[in-house]
């Protein structure tokens, strides 16, 4: 089976993937731009609900501090898994692109932790950084075991399917 290099699905597939990758990273950036206060009721209101819900399991608390690392390792794991479907949507075999794809993500995290230079009541932090990238490299790697999942289960698929020939 050939692989296809054009037509309107891939200008479609790579019009929305890029998209959502662009999206992301304004998403992340807007997040930095926010003042001290403002990033820190945002994360107040959002350590309350998921208390509630932990309490209506029976679980303890988590503290805000928690939910605002949280919040870092899974902005940056999506846009790992993001950019890896945007290597592989413009150059199909990614996987000789690995470097590049972790240079998006320390450029986004690096380009995140400067905007808070210039927001009210904020500093930037080399741990966030170390957060950013573990999200972003546990995204690519959550692409890569996923792709081998579904390699393996084609390849039975397609072995199941000559056999009962």
């Amino acid at each position: 089976m050939g692989k296809r290099t054009s037509g309107a699905g891939l200008i479609l597939g790579r019009a929305v993937i890029t998209l959502l990758f662009v999206a992301c990273v304004l998403f992340i950036w807007h997040n930095s731009m926010e003042s001290a206060a403002a990033s820190s009721a945002r994360s107040g209101r959002v350590t309350e609900m998921v208390n509630q819900v932990l309490t209506g399991l029976g679980g303890g608390n988590v503290t805000e501090h928690f939910v605002r690392k949280l919040a870092h390792f899974s902005e940056y794991g999506v846009e790992g898994v993001l950019t890896v479907l945007l290597f592989m949507i413009y150059y199909l075999k990614p996987g000789g692109r690995v470097c590049a794809m972790l240079l998006t993500g320390m450029f986004t995290a690096v380009v995140d932790e400067s905007i808070q230079f210039f927001s009210a009541g904020r500093s930037p932090g080399i741990g966030d950084i170390c957060i950013d990238m573990a999200g972003f490299i546990c995204g690519m790697l959550f692409m890569w075991l996923a792709g081998k999942a579904m390699k393996t289960w084609l390849q039975n698929r397609n072995g199941k399917r000559r056999s009962a020939s």
